[in-house]
């Protein structure tokens, strides 16, 4: 049973789910090797109201409310959850209870998977489609940190991706962030086996165990 990553990133209107609302989504289904097999991109806002983001959170991800809200491209979270269950449900096989997809990102477990469970797709709803565990590059960046590998100052995707020497996106653009946190996530995979396999003077672990 292959495994397809389910990786996302979120653009909210503030830092809480409970004090605003999502407003962009993109998620990329991505093959073992991470190449991208299908993507949605969603326009997001609520239904029979209209969205709630304070001018911080806009000014970071440079969202016009106004005009996010009057794109005929910006749908209802029910059409948005629609979309997003039909294309999960497109890649979806099981083992027994197990499914095959994974939910990937950064920091995902403390943010992005609460926004998405409060406002677009409810935990049962979504524990029916992915595995339970899944794939957040931020604990991976953590794990590597208190080992001594890797600098305790990395923290933020920004800051890995400066790190590793991974092209930059633009931060807080959903897309961009994606494909820089699989750029971090290909890069901690490959200190870790070359690690695996011994290593060699030019190898990245040597490197940075050199630093």
């Amino acid at each position: 049973m292959s495994t397809v990553y389910c990786a996302y990133d979120l653009e909210t209107g503030d830092l809480e789910p409970e004090d605003g609302d999502l407003l962009t989504g993109c998620f990329l289904m991505l093959d073992e090797d991470f190449k991208i097999l299908d993507e949605l991109n969603l326009r997001l806002k609520p239904d029979g109201r209209l969205p709630v983001a304070n001018s911080r959170a806009l000014e970071v991800n440079k969202i016009d409310l106004n005009k996010h809200v009057m794109d005929p491209n910006t749908i209802t979270y029910a059409e948005g959850k629609d979309k997003l269950v039909s294309m999960l449900k497109k890649y979806l096989k099981k083992r027994g209870k197990y499914s095959n997809l994974i939910l990937m990102g950064y920091n995902i477990r403390g943010f992005d998977n609460r926004w998405l469970q409060h406002h677009l797709v409810d935990k049962t709803t979504l524990n029916s489609l992915v595995h339970y565990k899944y794939l957040d590059v931020a604990d991976e960046i953590d794990v590597l940190k208190r080992h001594g590998w890797l600098p305790p100052t990395l923290g933020t995707l920004g800051s890995a991706v400066e790190f590793f020497g991974i092209p930059k996106g633009e931060a807080h653009v959903a897309k961009d962030d994606i494909l820089m946190t699989v750029g971090v996530f290909r890069k901690v995979k490959e200190l870790l086996e070359s690690k695996k396999n011994g290593g060699s003077s030019s190898d990245l672990i040597s490197l940075l165990e050199a630093e």
